[in-house]
């Protein structure tokens, strides 16, 4: 089923609670209900990345916020999630994959001399 949306990618109805959406000013992103965003964006753009030690930012500079569809789990600008996938608002149907380091790191105690 797809999800409804206005044509600026705020949702008609909030994907947690259903609360109609019917305020489109852009600076209200989030439902007046229970809190939870209105519209899907890219968690890679300065908007979610400065002021938390985070200097490694996905998209250029001058990228303060980039909206997304609202069944986007992943941002197609730089793979980064989607804020719905992060807040689990959306289903996904393949996961991001962590890639772990195969070579177990060793201690003093696992050598043998």
């Amino acid at each position: 089923m797809a999800i409804e949306f206005h044509e600026n990618f705020f949702v008609k109805n909030c994907l947690n609670c259903s609360n109609e959406i019917t305020d489109l000013k852009e600076d209200h992103t989030h439902c007046t209900e229970c809190g939870f965003p209105i519209r899907n964006e890219c968690t890679g753009t300065t908007k979610f990345t400065s002021g938390y030690g985070n200097n490694e930012v996905a998209h250029d500079t001058e990228d303060k916020e980039y909206a997304l569809e609202p069944d986007t789990p992943f941002c197609p600008k730089c793979g980064t999630d989607s804020l719905f996938n992060r807040k689990g608002l959306i289903k996904v149907d393949h996961p991001k994959v962590e890639v772990s380091d195969p070579q177990p790191k060793l201690t003093d105690d696992d050598i043998p001399f």
